[in-house]
């Protein structure tokens, strides 16, 4: 049975966060805005490299798709690469197939035997392809960077607040001896709302940094896996239009 305390007590949990941020001090406040401003920094990174890597994953996947149809030649590919501006595996084979062709319209290499043709054409393509992909991933974890230091500092932050609020609540009880709540409020105040704050920014940062990693991560295996068909593909070229030169 329960007792006549717990039926008559207000069993609702509620925090009033402006009253404590009225409560705060100065140093609290400031710890609160720098919070709430890299909390408002956190979620447009997050916002902005969802979107591009959502993008950037099914613009490939299409592009994928188109690849994989048998009917398309080579340059027939590249020319439709420019549809997919944001998938990096379109910006492979671009860059790829516009170092191939340049170095292989040179006169130079018209003379040279088959066989060197094919290892210089294979070395030009793969360095190519390692530009790129190196680019590509400069790209993509632009601004992920924020969000690893975001959650790893807002905590420091609130933990400053913390010791700030508690340093001064003791002080109050020191400097009044048997301070009235009205005193220690202050400190308090100070104390936990910048850790709670504090938390609120680096729990999102932290778990979406490592979402987004992990789709940086599936995006550069799929380059890496890409990369090594396409100089296949153009090592095959090479040695079909090889009458041709």
């Amino acid at each position: 049975m329960l007792s006549p305390l717990l039926l008559s007590a207000d069993l609702r949990l509620g925090v009033d966060l402006l009253q404590a941020i009225r409560e705060s001090d100065l140093v609290g406040i400031l710890c609160i805005v720098l919070l709430l401003f890299l909390s408002f920094k956190t979620g447009y990174h997050i916002i902005c490299k969802r979107l591009e890597l959502s993008s950037a994953s099914s613009q490939s996947e299409d592009f994928i798709a188109e690849c994989l149809d048998g009917n398309k030649s080579l340059p027939e590919i590249y020319q439709l690469a420019s549809e997919f501006p944001d998938s990096p595996l379109a910006a492979l084979l671009r860059e790829a197939y516009v170092e191939y062709e340049m170095e292989m319209r040179e006169e130079t290499v018209a003379r040279l035997p088959l066989e060197q043709r094919v290892q210089l054409g294979k070395t030009s393509v793969e360095s190519a392809l390692e530009r790129t992909i190196a680019a590509e991933l400069r790209r993509l974890e632009t601004h992920l960077v924020h969000l690893a230091t975001a959650s790893s500092v807002a905590p420091f932050i609130g933990l400053f607040g913390t010791v700030w609020g508690v340093l001064g609540s003791f002080q109050a009880l020191g400097r009044e001896g048997n301070a009235a709540l009205a005193t220690l409020a202050p400190g308090i105040s100070t104390a936990l709302i910048t850790t709670v704050f504090g938390l609120i920014v680096a729990i999102p940062a932290a778990v979406m940094y490592n979402r987004l990693s992990s789709d940086v991560t599936r995006l550069s295996s799929q380059m890496d896996s890409f990369a090594h068909e396409l100089s296949n593909v153009f090592q095959k070229h090479l040695l079909r239009r090889s009458p041709e030169l």
